[in-house]
């Protein structure tokens, strides 16, 4: 028996640091532990590009915007949307017809997980998701904090728990956003109003008390990373409502139960909602003028123009192929990663004008993504030649890529003055357009002034944006 006791003790001793290596480390709800999780994983670095979608019971009434929920109860502030008037001629008054009455009508049959999460790949994704919870309070997954869910009411469907899967089996990272902060102070229900019936408290949120709200509101937080398990979480603005420690206590929990699962995790913000050293700051709809220190992310909407939405709109305008491509090459130049908000309708269709947008955008994707993944920034994030041609840089091991927004045109020298030995660091050996199946290598000259190269013989690869390839020694 000695014998034994005193060869575990040999085992354990030995092995003692092994151990203690391997054991998860538990954060703390305070700022200096969650301080010390990795804001922005690499792989997050690495890849890049991203969808999600807007899709609710917002997508319904299908007017103006996804903050139908609050602009249909104003009958002043957003009168010059029409969004209440119309609603009242359309639905009746809010006397007899709430918010929530449109959740019947929201059936979601044609969604169907697979069906999107192919489109995603076929786009060119490497993380995909959708809004789990919008501010209306009617979340997407099967909840056991709220009965306004997509699983009990609605579609009858775990949206978020099919989307999860479906996602990841395509290798893809998994993405869910909460803009729940804002329900609370969303809406002011007045007496008389269909909301203001108390079986509808925990859908309009302000009619409940203020803890009791924000219990709801760290249960469905942690609900979603404990079911679900998001790469990415992502969080709307007025975070900011939120008291200090109940989002210390997300995320120590989410960061806790990602380690347990292995995962590598961010948590996204906006404003000066977070520490930098806890999350990976949001820029929604804009970019920084320069290459930012810290890893980024911004996130755009394929709608556009006067209806400007997220969620899905009768008669929206949406974007071009083109202009998704360069606002990417543009976020990505810039140390930043760029995730697209799609808009399906309400029945879980998403629109063929946008599944044609995307299609488009995964043939740039996949033909040139050597140039966006993977990828980091160059000393210099763009320049303007002498011809007016707009030209964006990214780099890799020893090679940087020269991506033009136009066709720079054959026979015609081009001059990067960016490019130059002091800049890589070494001498260029060869400089190659990408996107075709032959295409002899480019003829160039570097100087103290730059790069010179001229296109001996080619067809225009993609107008969507001219990549060529630099690789140096």
């Amino acid at each position: 028996m000695k014998s034994i006791v005193l060869l575990l003790f040999f085992v354990l001793s030995f092995t003692g640091n092994q151990i203690f290596a391997q054991t998860p480390q538990k954060y703390t709800a305070d700022w200096e532990s969650l301080g010390n999780h990795q804001a922005v994983p690499e792989w997050l670095r690495d890849a890049k590009f991203g969808i999600y979608t807007h899709w609710g019971v917002y997508s319904v009434p299908a007017y103006n915007n996804e903050h139908y929920y609050r602009t249909m109860h104003h009958s002043e502030g957003y009168s010059k949307h029409g969004t209440f008037q119309r609603h009242e001629a359309l639905y009746g008054s809010l006397d007899k017809f709430g918010y929530h009455d449109f959740i019947p009508m929201f059936k979601g049959e044609n969604f169907d997980a697979e069906e999107w999460a192919d489109l995603y790949v076929k786009s060119g994704a490497r993380f995909a998701g959708l809004v789990a919870e919008h501010h209306d309070g009617f979340a997407m997954w099967d909840s056991e904090y709220t009965p306004f869910n997509s699983n009990d009411m609605g579609p009858g469907k775990d949206v978020v728990g099919l989307l999860e899967k479906a996602i990841k089996k395509r290798d893809m990272k998994f993405f869910a956003s909460l803009h729940h902060s804002f329900n609370y102070t969303a809406l002011e229900i007045k007496d008389g109003w269909a909301a203001a019936d108390p079986k509808y408290a925990k859908l309009y949120g302000s009619m409940m008390p203020r803890d009791e709200w924000l219990e709801m509101w760290l249960n469905k937080c942690n609900e979603v990373a404990l079911k679900y398990h998001p790469d990415i979480m992502y969080f709307d603005a007025w975070l900011d409502d939120i008291p200090d420690d109940y989002i210390k206590k997300y995320l120590a929990y989410y960061f806790n139960e990602s380690q347990l699962q292995g995962q590598e995790v961010a948590v996204t913000y906006k404003g000066e909602d977070l520490p930098q050293e806890v999350g990976m700051l949001d820029h929604e709809n804009s970019n920084p003028d320069e290459i930012m220190e810290q890893p980024w992310l911004c996130d755009y909407s394929i709608g556009t123009g006067i209806s400007y939405a997220w969620g899905y709109t009768e008669g929206m305008q949406i974007r071009t192929p083109k202009e998704i491509i360069h606002t990417l090459v543009d976020v990505v130049s810039k140390n930043g990663q760029m995730i697209l908000n799609l808009s399906p309708m309400c029945d879980g269709t998403i629109p063929q004008d946008q599944k044609n947008v995307m299609h488009r955008v995964g043939r740039w994707i996949w033909s040139h993504g050597e140039a966006i993944f993977e990828t980091r920034p160059y000393g210099a994030p763009h320049e303007v030649t002498a011809e007016g041609l707009d030209v964006f840089y990214t780099k890799k091991d020893k090679t940087v890529y020269a991506i033009f927004y136009e066709w720079p045109g054959l026979n015609t020298p081009v001059q990067l003055k960016e490019i130059t030995s002091e800049k890589l660091g070494g001498e260029v050996k060869a400089v190659t357009l990408l996107g075709l199946k032959q295409l002899d290598d480019c003829t160039f000259e570097q100087s103290s002034d730059g790069l010179e190269f001229t296109i001996p013989k080619a067809r225009i690869p993609d107008d969507l944006g001219i990549v060529f390839k630099i690789d140096f020694e």
